[in-house]
């Protein structure tokens, strides 16, 4: 998956929602999100890495930038 499928999974999630694009990333970094379906995670996942965002783990940090 790349970005533009990335972008339209996490679009029609939010409209799912009822929210806006920014909303619902928000709420998946809070993890507000529940139990969301694994192509939204990758989206999601993808859609960060595209922002600069790497995964740490360390410190209870998440996605940090470069």
């Amino acid at each position: 998956m790349k970005i533009k499928g990335a972008m339209t999974i996490l679009n029609k999630r939010a409209k799912f929602y009822g929210k806006t694009f920014d909303e619902l990333i928000e709420m998946i970094d809070n993890d507000n999100g529940g139990m969301e379906t694994f192509n939204v995670y990758t989206a999601y996942e993808i859609y960060k890495m595209d922002q600069g965002y790497y995964w740490h783990g360390e410190n209870f940090q998440t996605w940090v930038r470069k």
